[in-house]
C-alpha cells in the first residue's frame, strides 16, 4: 500500500544563505551610571587639567608681557613702538584671551601695523619667556631728498617719506634733491599712516642714476675769469604735468640742463661734455639752459 509523504511548508523555512548572514550589532551603552568610578575620575582630571592650562596660559600673570626690548632704531623713537605694543595688549585673541599674555600675543598683527605706520625695511619679533617681547627693526635707507612746498623730506627708494629735514641741515649733498614743480603732491596711503610721493619708480631710478653718473668737474677757476668751472648739482627739478619726460638739472653755477628720461643717460652726458668743453668752453656758464633731449642735437640759449 502506497504511503503518502508529509507535505513540506516552504513558507516557514529559513532559506537564507548561512555564509552571508550578517552579525548582529551589539549596542554599547555609554551611560554614566554604568561607567566605572575610576574612569569617571580620570575624565574629570583631564577636564580640570585642560581648564587649568587655559587659565594658566591665558589669564594668569605668569606669562604677562612686562618688558619690551627694541633694537635697530636710529630715527624713530622707541617709545612710539612701545605704545603700539601696549595698545595691542588691550585686545583679545580668540575672542576672550587677552594679548597681554606673551603666549597669545599676535606678532603678525603688530608687524603689519608697524609697517603700515612706518614702512620699515625689516621687522623681527621674538618672544622671550617669561615676560619679554623682543623687536628688532631695520629702518629703510635714505635714497633722496624730496622738496615740495618749501619743505624737505628724506625719502626711500619706494617713494615713502621717512622724516622731514631742515634745508639748513642739508650741508653735504650726499643724496640728490628732487624738487617737485608739478601739481602732483604728497599723498597719504592710509588714514594716519605713511605718506608717499606720487611719482613713478622709474623716474626715481633715472634721477638717482643721473646723480651718480653726472660728471663732477672740479677744474680751478682760470685767472682773470669770473666763471667757476664746476658742474656742481644744486637739485633736480621735475614738472610731471607740463614736461613728464624731462628732468631739469639745476647747477649751483651755470645753466639748467634738460635731460630726456626716455633716452640713455650716458649719451646725453657725452653731448653735455662736448658742448661744454669743445663748443662753449667758458661761455658755458653764461647760458641759461642746455637742452639735450632731442637726439644728437643740442640746443642752448
Amino acid at each position: 500500500m502506497y504511503k503518502r509523504g508529509k507535505k513540506i511548508d516552504y513558507h516557514n523555512r529559513d532559506l537564507s544563505n548561512p555564509f552571508f548572514r550578517q552579525k548582529k550589532k551589539k549596542r554599547i551603552n555609554f551611560s554614566a551610571e554604568t561607567m566605572p568610578l575610576r574612569k569617571k575620575l580620570f575624565i574629570a582630571e583631564i577636564i580640570i587639567l585642560f581648564l587649568g592650562a587655559i587659565w594658566l596660559a591665558g589669564f594668569s600673570s605668569i606669562f604677562s608681557i612686562k618688558k619690551i626690548e627694541i633694537t635697530g632704531l636710529a630715527r624713530i623713537s622707541g617709545q612710539e613702538i612701545e605704545n603700539s605694543v601696549w595698545q595691542q595688549t588691550k585686545l583679545n585673541k580668540f575672542l576672550f584671551i587677552p594679548q597681554k599674555n606673551l603666549i597669545f600675543f599676535d606678532k603678525s598683527v603688530l608687524a603689519k601695523k608697524l609697517n603700515a605706520d612706518y614702512s620699515f625695511e625689516k621687522i623681527i619679533i621674538n618672544k622671550k619667556l617669561l615676560h619679554t617681547l623682543s623687536i628688532d627693526i631695520q629702518e629703510k635707507s635714505y635714497a633722496f631728498i624730496w622738496n615740495e612746498a618749501d619743505k624737505y623730506y628724506y625719502t626711500d627708494m619706494d617713494g615713502y617719506l621717512i622724516s622731514e629735514v631742515s634745508p639748513l641741515d642739508i650741508k653735504v649733498k650726499k643724496y640728490p634733491i628732487i624738487s617737485n614743480e608739478s601739481e602732483n603732491k604728497i599723498e597719504s596711503e592710509n588714514q594716519g599712516g605713511v605718506e608717499k610721493i606720487n611719482i613713478d619708480s622709474n623716474l626715481i631710478n633715472y634721477i638717482i642714476n643721473l646723480f651718480n653718473n653726472f660728471p663732477s668737474d672740479s677744474e680751478k677757476q682760470q685767472e682773470g675769469s669770473d666763471a667757476p668751472k664746476s658742474l656742481k648739482i644744486e637739485k633736480f627739478a621735475i614738472d610731471l604735468n607740463k614736461e613728464p619726460n624731462t628732468v631739469k638739472v639745476v647747477l649751483v653755477y651755470g645753466p639748467a640742463i634738460l635731460f630726456n628720461t626716455n633716452e640713455v643717460i650716458d649719451k646725453q652726458i657725452e653731448k653735455l661734455l662736448l658742448v661744454k668743453n669743445k663748443k662753449l668752453k667758458d661761455d658755458f656758464y653764461n647760458k641759461q639752459s642746455i637742452d639735450l633731449r632731442y637726439g644728437s642735437s643740442i640746443y642752448y640759449r
